[in-house]
């Protein structure tokens, strides 16, 4: 086993591409690391109870919505307590996103036919909501529910049946408001400023400071990078280990009595001496940037690395052992790495996505790594556990299927002669 090795890893340290990979991935990982960028909106909870103002009726809201929620564009011309209760209520009831115009300075003209026809037509083809609300100048001016409900306008824009519920939850502050004044105003205040809010965390079970969510992002991204480089550098290996099966080499190694696992554990050493001269030289990059800037323990940073190596290296192996052909194996593990680094939320937050999605996001292994950099934020002394045993259980599957593989190909070879 030990000439086995000797013999792989001189292959690998005469590839240019080798070394290409093994100072290119790290740079570029460090150098992102290095970068401060502000990602916290993507990862932040939508407030509730809200009213999202917008800058000029040409806003889309749909920009503000992503997960399901009932839109509403309020079109306010009246801009008094009033109208301030009614969106309030809307909005503090859970149900709705709320997002209003200010259109108050457009005075009693603000909705022209003209107007109407053509932020209808915008609203209902170019946007996404489930109604356009218009409220009139004279919305505050009514003493009964019927001057009220005259000057407030609502367009179903799409057929949500929510709609019907929105209807009734507007008739109802209509009908109390006539009746109370702004003294309902007062009790919906009083109500809802007696309200607890109640922190749900995410996913992970995690809450994360702004800064802690922007050192997962750049984590994210250098994660992306480094695989990258440990993919094609385990694809070298398996590049060896193709021209020793077509070169009869593997053929003659199983006739003296050597076994699959034992092989392919050889080629599995490589990888592992691989992933340790990568991380070396990940190290040596990260001393220009500081423990703070990684936002956490640089010896832990650098294991994560270690065992992500050891996992893709391992992946790309097997891949090149079981396709048994050099393009074939390096489209296949280019793949993988793309699809794979898509679906653990490296690149975007995924916890909107479907349970499908998520499924598939908990099979990749950058997932589980991610979630064990949130553990090492919030100072859980579980992470380093679980990044062992996530390594080991990946590693045995990789290790068994590969030494099975080859037994496969040296039978079929076998069968061929």
């Amino acid at each position: 086993m030990i000439a086995l090795v000797k013999t792989s890893m001189k292959l690998l340290l005469r590839m240019k591409a080798f070394w290409f990979f093994l100072f290119l991935t790290p740079l570029l990982s460090t150098i992102i690391l290095k970068n401060k960028f502000d990602s916290s909106a993507a990862y932040m909870e939508k407030e509730t109870g809200k009213v999202i103002e917008l800058k000029n009726e040409d806003d889309k809201v749909a920009y503000n919505g992503g997960n399901g929620e009932y839109l509403i564009k309020v079109y306010d011309a009246a801009g008094t307590d009033m109208s301030e209760g009614l969106l309030k209520n809307l909005a503090n009831s859970g149900l709705y996103l709320v997002a209003r115009i200010d259109m108050t300075g457009a005075g009693g003209n603000a909705f022209t036919d003209e107007f109407l026809d053509k932020h209808m037509e915008r609203d209902g083809f170019e946007d996404r909501m489930g109604v356009a609300i218009y409220l009139y100048p004279g919305f505050s001016e009514g003493s009964s529910a019927e001057e009220l409900a005259k000057n407030i306008k609502v367009y179903e824009l799409s057929s949500d049946e929510r709609s019907k519920l929105l209807k009734s939850d507007i008739e109802f502050y209509i009908n109390n408001a006539a009746s109370l004044g702004t003294d309902y105003i007062k009790v919906l205040d009083d109500i809802y400023s007696d309200k607890k809010v109640v922190s749900i965390a995410g996913s992970s079970g995690r809450n994360l400071t702004a800064e802690q969510v922007n050192h997962k992002t750049q984590l994210g991204y250098a994660f992306a990078f480094m695989t990258l480089g440990f993919v094609f550098c385990g694809i070298f290996v398996a590049h060896t280990a193709i021209r020793e099966q077509k070169n009869g080499v593997y053929l003659r190694l199983s006739l003296t009595g050597a076994s699959a696992l034992k092989y392919f554990m050889s080629k599995f050493i490589s990888v592992l001496f691989i992933s340790i001269l990568s991380t070396t030289v990940m190290g040596i990059f990260t001393f220009i940037i500081s423990e703070d800037d990684l936002g956490m323990n640089r010896f832990l940073f650098l294991l994560m690395i270690f065992m992500l190596g050891l996992i893709f290296g391992s992946v790309s192996l097997f891949l090149g052992i079981i396709l048994g052909d050099v393009m074939s194996a390096n489209v296949a593990a280019f793949s993988v790495w793309c699809f794979s680094a898509l679906l653990s939320g490296l690149y975007f937050p995924l916890n909107d996505s479907s349970n499908f999605i998520k499924v598939l996001s908990s099979l990749m292994p950058q997932k589980w790594f991610l979630d064990c950099a949130e553990m090492i934020f919030t100072h859980d002394n579980k992470a380093f556990g679980v990044i062992i045993c996530i390594t080991v259980a990946y590693l045995a599957v990789i290790v068994s299927l590969g030494g099975l593989g080859l037994k496969l190909r040296r039978n079929e070879e076998w069968g061929n002669s």
